[in-house]
């Protein structure tokens, strides 16, 4: 049964639902086979995997009260089918139900959804079907305690397809220790210093999406060659993204190798963690600093790189307390950041029509680090919060 990650059609430049058929049934309770398809083709849609493939349907006067169900609650925050609200009944063996109404027996239904991933918070479309040709009659009740009865008998089948997220490997965790280099030692040697710092949108002095998922306390330490800057992500595991949602791209415009990242996990939440160089800790104030972070949340088809900037504190401190205390950052600007530190997004998979932003983390502020993830949601996020990210929310 599928629930109403139920998506569908946005109707856009004048595409519409063209192919739905209506039919008739007499009145009683049903299992009608469900499936989302894309909103602009037969093809499944990536949402499928997140319901049942039955759905528990009452019949009354050639009107149906739907309800589908869903192991994908995390990611959902609200959904229209044939642009009636869609309602959360209840939550059964992991499995959420959500009822919405129909005037006529149609399919397919155009619907909408709201969700939240580790790339932030998206709106999505796509199309429910119904296969009312196969629908199987259980009884000729219309009473709402037989409908409810029967969805929750589908929670069962839901529950056995639910997709499982891969643990991260040991290989990963013991990986969380990343070795520090040691500076030649000398009586000027500069010592291991934290500086507060602020994730900005590429093209406005406001914080960023990714914020929230940034721990705002970077570790500096001092090199043979100059400074080695370490910058922490986390988001939470609840958002069933894996271990991997997010990857660092570039720092300052240069390349961030797989050396310097490191993967890891708390109870949680999965961390991730990566360095870039820099020549003196002026070079922190100096500007701000461009960057690029890669998100994936496979169950979307969603991987795409977005731009972001980082703002530092005006100084460094001894101890992250004392860099956490830090009131407010210098107002750091840069004159060129709209044309030069919003590098293009490469985008694999889906092209999403909306507006994103990144989700919450799912954690409390002293656990997620930071960036105030999906998305990823994953997220979140994995998951993961939406169409063209910060550069189109500054516009």
């Amino acid at each position: 049964m599928a629930v109403s990650f139920l998506t569908v059609l946005v109707l856009q430049g004048g595409v519409q639902c063209a192919d739905a058929a209506t039919t008739t049934l007499d009145d009683g309770i049903y299992v009608v086979p469900a499936k989302i398809i894309k909103a602009d083709s037969s093809a499944t849609s990536s949402a499928n995997q997140f319901f049942g493939d039955h759905a528990a349907v009452r019949v009354k006067d050639n009107h149906a009260t739907v309800l589908l169900t869903s192991n994908g609650a995390q990611y959902i925050k609200g959904m229209t089918v044939d642009g009636q609200k869609a309602t959360l009944v209840k939550t059964v063996n992991g499995q959420a139900i959500y009822q919405v109404g129909l005037t006529a027996l149609t399919s397919p239904v155009p619907a909408t959804f709201n969700l939240t991933t580790p790339m932030g918070k998206m709106q999505e479309s796509a199309r429910l079907v119904l296969t009312w040709a196969k629908a199987e009659r259980d009884s000729d009740s219309t009473a709402t305690a037989d409908l409810i009865s029967q969805a929750t008998a589908l929670t069962a089948k839901a529950s056995s397809s639910q997709t499982v997220v891969p643990k991260a490997t040991t290989d990963t965790a013991a990986k969380t220790k990343t070795a520090t280099p040691t500076a030649k030692t000398s009586k000027t040697t500069p010592t291991t210093q934290y500086w507060k710092y602020q994730v900005l949108k590429a093209t406005a002095m406001t914080p960023s999406d990714a914020n929230q998922y940034y721990t705002h306390t970077a570790k500096v330490t001092p090199t043979s060659q100059g400074y080695r800057v370490t910058l922490t992500v986390s988001y939470a595991k609840s958002l069933k993204l894996g271990a991997k949602a997010v990857v660092p791209k570039t720092m300052d415009g240069v390349a961030v190798p797989s050396s310097r990242v490191t993967y890891g996990q708390t109870a949680k939440a999965y961390t991730m963690t990566y360095w870039f160089p820099i020549k003196s800790t002026s070079s922190l104030t100096a500007k701000l600093i461009p960057g690029q972070i890669h998100v994936t949340v496979p169950a979307m088809n969603i991987s795409e790189t977005f731009p972001v900037r980082f703002r530092f504190a005006a100084s460094g401190s001894a101890d992250k307390a004392t860099a956490a205390a830090v009131a407010a950052l210098p107002k750091t600007t840069n004159k060129q950041a709209t044309r030069t530190s919003a590098p293009a997004r490469s985008t694999t998979g889906s092209t999403l029509a909306a507006k994103r932003t990144l989700p919450a983390t799912h954690e409390a502020p002293n656990t997620l680090l930071g960036w105030g993830l999906l998305g990823l949601m994953g997220a979140g996020g994995i998951l993961w919060g939406a169409k063209r990210y910060d550069q189109h929310k500054a516009n």
